[in-house]
């Protein structure tokens, strides 16, 4: 049931990753106005489906996430952390510097 409501939203052009819980909603009156769902259903449905498509949102978010980061290291390119990393590094040699220079 839940993944017949899931492939009805997305195939009204919403899109996996766009589907809001408005149109939920409007998926699930619209199937309460066919009678193709009980009224009473219909707001377990709607959040039982919400929280699936979000589920599903972070794991694409997850993968594509780690699909970049691969790209990045193929590429040879620092990620963010491996940059903010350096960074702490370069400035730890720096105070580093200034300490021996204070020294003499």
């Amino acid at each position: 049931m839940v993944t017949d409501i899931i492939n009805k939203v997305i195939n009204l052009g919403f899109g996996a990753l766009l589907v809001t819980k408005e149109n939920i909603e409007e998926v699930i009156d619209e199937m309460v106005k066919k009678g193709e769902i009980k009224k009473d259903e219909a707001k377990a449905q709607v959040n039982e489906i919400f929280k699936n498509v979000l589920s599903g949102k972070r794991e694409i978010e997850s993968r594509i996430e780690k699909i970049v980061e691969n790209a990045l290291h193929k590429l040879d390119i620092p990620t963010r952390k491996e940059l903010q990393h350096m960074q702490e590094k370069l400035d730890e040699i720096i105070k580093r510097l200034e300490s021996r220079e204070d020294q003499t």
